[in-house]
Order: structure tokens, then C-alpha cells, then sequence
């Protein structure tokens, strides 16, 4: 029941039941105007003013009954008068001197937390949120002096900002503690609802009646009705991606391509059981399954982070070999090939590495092949090549393309197949270069539609002279020979 109803009822001397019990929020003062009296009645803890002033009631020497006065005490109906408090003369000090003015700084009609910025997001840690709390409790005592304190609630206690919440600005705390941790929003939930009602002071205004499971209750609506508007916005995007890809036909399986395949062998290509020849025409290329070492991978020597060693232009001149001038190709004979084709000359002159990886460029099988007058990069990572066909201007290297059918497990776990093949020409650097990595690469890969092209086989035996083409370069044919090992 307000102030002002108990003074519609009777006296408010005789109405007014003052409690003094032990608070966590030090210090506290409630003020109820009553205009038919026209006076105001303020209790405060013992810790802001020392003993409160008795009522004639209560005095031992006035008409009041000693006995009455020792019996109320200790029932319960009436507190002991508090002992002043034990602090540094400095320190008592300052705070009368801050409290003094405390209610001086001029009032206006808005509260100073009104429309206050509120950074919507993920959940906040409790550093953060205790940062948060601050600023917001700095902007509520609007210029009063304040003891900083690095945890917010004896921020609080120690400024007895507490006595400046109303309802304005626990709907505006409400809104800042959305992102705010459990434990920090069921501690302040406990401060702001004036903690277990044996330490109110006082009647209670409906606001300062909220409870913490009232301002608990609050805070879980208003969290719940941000997760289903979520839950709302990502169903309605689901909805959405779904009825485009229907719309254009594309299908929602996730799970891995079919990679690279080999063709079944045809009647007329039954291998031979003799010598080391096997069974097949002459090595044609399949287009989709082509590709041009066109890409420059340069990073330079540094300390600084690779991103920012990366460069995209090198002159031609250092380049171990021309870009686009050497094309590849995988073949089946009768285990999987690459085939490289290029310039007079380039074999003996140049470092090969190829590396069969998967989708996540997972490496499968890597090798390398070194030309006669060549060298590659200290420590570069692959096994000896096995050479097929070897020739001035044709390579074929032997590389293993684990089929879906038949993948290769992974010593992490689980299992891979081949999806990509990756090749390039590395030059060998020494140390006193500015490069760390230069080479030229390409990338042989299924083209997204035609997941049905298949690896093409070849055939031959030890000694046969093959003519391999793979299509038309800057300077004519890519074409070349090679003797079949």
C-alpha cells in the first residue's frame, strides 16, 4: 500500500511501520510525498546517515514506555538504533562530502537513460557485460560525482545509484540486459526487485514491486521472442533457397561428386598376358578433362604474413617456364597417367610435381619428376615419379586416381578419391633470391555438367613410339612424341 493511501486512512504516524534490516544495497532512501501532510518521510540505512531519529513512540524518556520500547525490540517490531560506522576519517569524509550533493543536479521531465543505445548481438561475456553496466550507470548519475569501482554492483552500492531506478529506467536496463550472461542478469534481477522483501524499506510503489522472477520472466519473453523471430527468418530463407532450386532444376544432394573416373574397357581392349604391353589405340585426349598451366603461384621472402608476400605479376623472364605454353592431360594405361606437353626442350629443363587430392585439395599422391638439366626446390615434398613415356617435349608419369568404387583410406580416418589433379613447373631457388615459391600451375578437374566424362585409355608396349596431342596452343599444335617405356 502507497504512502499516500495510508495518509487517506488514518494518521501516517500510526500507519508507518519503519523495518531496518541488513541490505545488499548499503545504503538506500525511499521518499513519499504526501500532500495532505505536507511533509515527506525518508528512511535510510545506517550506512549513508548513522542512527535514524526516534518517534515519540520509541523514546525511553518521552511517554512512551521503556519496557514497551525493549519488548518491540525484541520481537522484532522495531530495530535496535544502528551504530555509526567504522571507516578512515578521509573516507567518511569524502562520502559525506559526495552524498551532500547527491540530490542537487537539476531535474527534468525525461530520465537520463531514455532511449539508450542498445547494440543488438550474440551474448556478451561477463567482462563485457560489466562494461556495458558501467556506461550505463555513469550515464544515469548525470554528472554526479563517482567512485569507480570495477565491478558495476558495488559501482552501485558505493554511488548509491540504486536510489535513481525507476520504472523508465528498468524497462531501459531491460533492454540492455537481452545480451547480457544468466548469472549477471539473475544478480541484477535480484539488486533491482530490492532483493528479499525483509529488506525493503518501507512501503513498495507497483514498480519497486517487481520481483526477480517478474523482471526474470521479462527478460525470457522478450529472449524467446527474438529466437522465433530468428527461427521465423532462416525457415523463410530455407523456404526460399529450396523453391529456387526447384525452380531451376538443381539438385539439393550434398554429398561429394563422382570425381575421376576411367572408362570400362571394350571388348577389343582385353589386356594382354604377355611382355609389359597393354591393350588399347593411340592416346586421345578428352577436352573436359584438359587444362593449361596458366596460373603463377609467387611469394617472395619475408617475415611478414604470406597474404601479404603474395604477388600476382612476375616478369616473364624469371618464370621456370612460359605461362600456357605446357598443357596435360590424365589418361588409364593400365593404371592412371598425366600426360605434359610442351615446348622443344622444356622436359629436360624443368621440375615437375603432381598432386592427386580431393575436393578440399586433400592430397592423395604426389610426385615429382626432375629433368636431366634441372633442379628442384630444397625439401619440396612428393615421392619419385615412375616415367611412362618420355620424350624432348612429352611427359606421361604414372599417378595413382583412387576410384568412389575403391577409395583410399586416410591415415586421419575416413577415405578419399580423386577429384582434382593438380601439376605445375617449380624453379628451384637458392637463398640469396628474393623468391621463396615461383612456379606456373594448372588444374585438371571435372567441369560442373559433365560429371559423366570418363578418364580415356591408351595402349601399347615397351619401346612404341606415341604421338600425344593436346590441342591447339599460342603457337600452333600442342604436340609431341615420347618412347614408351
Amino acid at each position: 500500500m502507497l504512502l499516500g493511501e495510508l495518509g487517506e486512512f488514518g494518521d501516517l504516524t500510526d500507519q508507518l511501520r519503519r523495518v531496518t534490516a541488513p541490505s545488499d544495497l548499503g545504503g538506500s532512501c525511499r521518499l513519499s510525498r504526501v500532500p495532505s501532510l505536507g511533509s515527506a518521510s525518508c528512511v535510510a540505512s545506517h550506512r549513508a546517515w548513522g542512527p535514524l531519529p526516534m518517534t515519540e513512540d520509541e523514546r525511553p524518556d518521552g511517554d512512551g514506555n521503556p519496557a514497551d520500547t525493549d519488548r518491540r525490540s525484541q520481537d522484532g517490531s522495531a530495530s535496535p538504533r544502528p551504530m555509526p560506522p567504522q571507516g578512515a576519517p578521509d573516507a567518511e569524509e569524502s562520502r559525506r562530502s559526495r552524498r551532500s550533493v547527491f540530490f542537487r543536479p537539476e531535474r527534468t521531465a525525461a530520465s537520463p537513460v531514455a532511449g539508450y543505445p542498445v547494440e543488438l548481438g550474440s551474448r556478451l561475456t561477463s567482462t563485457e557485460a560489466d562494461r556495458h553496466i558501467r556506461a550505463f550507470l555513469t550515464r544515469l548519475a548525470s554528472g554526479r560525482q563517482l567512485e569507480f569501482r570495477v565491478d558495476p554492483v558495488e559501482m552501485a552500492r558505493e554511488n548509491d545509484l540504486l536510489l535513481l531506478f525507476g520504472p523508465d529506467e528498468e524497462e531501459e536496463f531491460a533492454r540492455l540486459a537481452l545480451s547480457f550472461p544468466d548469472e549477471t542478469v539473475k544478480r541484477w534481477a535480484t539488486l533491482l526487485s530490492g532483493g528479499n522483501r525483509s529488506e525493503a524499506f518501507g512501503p513498495r510503489s507497483r514498480a519497486e514491486r517487481r520481483d526477480e522472477a517478474a523482471i526474470g520472466r521479462e527478460l525470457q519473453t522478450a529472449l524467446l521472442r527474438r529466437a522465433l523471430a530468428a527461427a521465423l527468418v532462416i525457415a523463410f530463407l530455407a523456404a526460399g533457397s529450396f523453391g529456387v532450386m526447384a525452380l531451376l532444376g538443381i539438385e539439393s544432394d550434398d554429398t561429394p561428386g563422382p570425381g575421376l573416373r576411367f572408362a570400362q574397357p571394350t571388348v577389343d581392349q582385353v589386356e594382354t598376358t604377355t611382355g609389359s604391353s597393354v591393350a588399347g589405340g593411340s592416346p586421345i585426349a578428352e577436352p573436359a578433362l584438359t587444362a593449361v598451366a596458366d596460373r603463377i603461384v609467387a611469394v617472395v621472402r619475408g617475415e611478414k604474413p604470406i597474404a601479404d608476400r603474395i604477388r600476382l605479376s612476375v616478369s616473364a623472364s624469371e618464370l621456370p617456364i612460359g605461362v600456357g605454353s605446357v598443357a596435360a592431360a590424365v589418361f588409364q594405361y593400365d593404371r592412371g597417367q598425366i600426360a605434359l606437353v610442351g615446348p622443344e626442350g622444356w622436359v629436360d629443363a624443368s621440375c615437375v610435381r603432381v598432386s592427386v587430392t580431393t575436393d578440399g585439395f586433400r592430397p592423395l599422391d604426389v610426385v615429382r619428376h626432375v629433368g636431366l638439366d634441372a633442379k628442384c626446390p630444397d625439401g619440396m615434398v612428393g615421392r619419385d615419379s615412375q616415367v611412362t613415356c618420355l620424350g624432348s617435349s612429352v611427359l606421361i608419369l604414372g599417378i595413382e586416381i583412387p576410384q568412389r568404387e575403391e577409395p583410399k583410406e586416410l591415415p586421419e580416418g575416413g577415405v578419399g578419391w580423386a577429384e582434382k589433379v593438380r601439376f605445375g613447373v617449380e624453379r628451384a631457388l637458392t637463398d640469396d633470391e628474393t623468391w621463396e615459391v615461383l612456379a606456373v600451375r594448372g588444374t585438371i578437374e571435372v567441369p560442373v555438367g559433365e560429371e559423366d566424362v570418363v578418364i580415356p585409355r591408351f595402349g601399347g608396349r615397351s619401346g612404341d613410339h606415341l604421338t600425344v596431342t593436346l590441342g591447339d596452343g599460342d603457337h600452333g599444335l600442342r604436340t609431341g612424341t615420347c618412347l614408351l617405356g
